[in-house]
């Protein structure tokens, strides 16, 4: 399982890179591997219209989103732009800098948001790129 990490560099731009979830052999799920499990502050959901663009803009919040309809383009402040399509989850986490643009390329887009806590931190999961 992967997930988009959106942040800051140390240059002031927004990056977007792939950690891999690291999942594990509990026992009794044999067959069946899962995470840790983490703490979440608050949860709510959300619908883009097809069309909807958001120029620069940082996250307002650490938080999951879960892409549940629609695509979804984000192009950094670098301008690497990055594909999200239905069942892709992202951590955003870029408050700073100059922010990143968010496409609503079709359908109408769906999310699920997941606000966690500063203690909930990814980035000694394996990176993918």
């Amino acid at each position: 399982m992967q997930i988009h990490r959106i942040y800051t560099n140390q240059r002031g731009d927004s990056v977007v890179e792939i950690r891999e979830v690291p999942l594990f052999e509990k026992q009794g799920s044999v067959g069946r591997p899962m995470s840790d499990r983490f703490t979440v502050e608050e949860m709510f959901f959300r619908e883009t219209p097809q069309g909807h663009v958001q120029d620069f803009h940082n996250a307002p919040r650490r938080q999951l989103i879960f892409i549940t309809s629609g695509i979804l383009e984000l192009e950094t402040s670098e301008g690497k732009r990055t594909i999200c399509k239905p069942g892709d989850l992202l951590f955003t986490e870029d408050f700073e800098g100059r922010g990143h643009i968010t496409r609503s390329l079709r359908d109408i887009r769906g999310f699920v948001h997941i606000v966690v806590p500063d203690s909930f931190e990814i980035t000694d999961w394996p990176l993918i790129n």
